[in-house]
């Protein structure tokens, strides 16, 4: 008897070891999911301060495919999951990369062409977002002011295009390619002055990216959606820093310009007729100034021209 006793008790005490060990072994298992469960929300929460965006980046090579609808969806998500505007639009980069691949396996000329226009359909997607959200917030003062200001610059676009590139005749095969890189560029640009604009309603701090100070696209417009006069810097194919000047649609002349490192780009046309001084204020704009001229040159000593719209 005193043996039976002996061995149950022995048994029960086994099995209130066992049921404590597997008490705190579930305690454990709690408190690791608790922890676990934590570090994840600590994670969320820190990728939402840091306002890191995570794309969907599997993107299928496929050159004939129509990516738009792709491209609009990955934009409504930077917008919603973007902090300020100015995360928002350093976020835009990111759909940038995710399409970097497709123009990287490009093989084709027909390829690159191709690759290369989605690129601009971005910066063109999130450019009208930033319209819809500025148009549903601004007064109709600010509203009709910068309306003006957008559809001079849409009208303002083939023009300015064929100025800077040519035409298609000129550039044959690699055409669209060019053309895709440039409306990628200004529009990307011009999405910044509208984002801008439109922080300033939200009271939100917003910073201009910096222009270069040397290479850049400005024109005279006169308040229309015609432009009047013209300036182009830019490095040309064999590395020299070339310029095109175009003033008052009364003459055009092409040269290379020296920086002088004090804010001046001294000019020489092609020709050698027109010596000038070019000066980039960054989004403000740019100015030109005839210092020197002889033979045929359709320009005079001391003409200025400013050019204050800058794309």
């Amino acid at each position: 008897m005193k043996k039976r006793i002996y061995i149950m008790t022995l048994i029960l005490m086994v099995g209130l070891c066992i049921g404590c060990g597997k008490e705190e072994t579930e305690n454990n298992d709690l408190s690791t999911e608790s922890k676990s469960s934590q570090v994840e929300e600590q994670s969320k929460s820190a990728s939402r301060e840091n306002n890191d965006i995570e794309l969907n980046d599997k993107l299928e090579m496929d050159f004939t495919y129509d990516y738009s609808e792709d491209i609009k969806a990955d934009v409504d998500y930077v917008v919603s999951g973007s902090s300020s505007l100015q995360k928002e639009l350093e976020n835009i980069e990111k759909i940038i990369q995710k399409y970097t691949p497709l123009a990287e396996a490009a093989q084709t000329q027909g390829e690159m062409n191709i690759s290369s226009r989605w690129f601009f359909v971005i910066w063109d997607t999130e450019l009208n977002n930033l319209w819809s959200r500025f148009s549903n917030s601004a007064d109709q003062q600010t509203k009709e002011k910068i309306l003006a200001e957008q559809r001079n610059w849409i009208a303002m676009k083939e023009e300015v295009t064929l100025l800077s590139l040519g035409s298609s005749e000129e550039n044959g095969s690699m055409y669209p390619l060019l053309q895709n890189s440039f409306l990628e560029e200004i529009t990307k640009n011009r999405a910044y002055v509208l984002a801008n604009e439109l922080a300033k309603i939200k009271g939100e701090s917003f910073v201009m990216p910096e222009i270069s100070a040397k290479y850049g696209l400005f024109v005279d417009n006169q308040g229309t959606g015609n432009v009047y006069s013209f300036l182009n810097t830019r490095q040309g194919w064999e590395g020299d820093d070339e310029a095109i000047i175009s003033i008052y649609r009364q003459g055009e002349t092409e040269g290379t310009f020296v920086d002088n490192g004090n804010g001046e780009l001294a000019f020489t046309s092609d020709d050698g007729y027109v010596k000038g001084t070019i000066k980039i204020n960054g989004w403000d704009g740019a100015s030109f100034e005839v210092t020197e001229t002889s033979g045929e040159a359709v320009f005079s000593v001391g003409e200025k021209v400013e050019f204050p719209f800058a794309f």
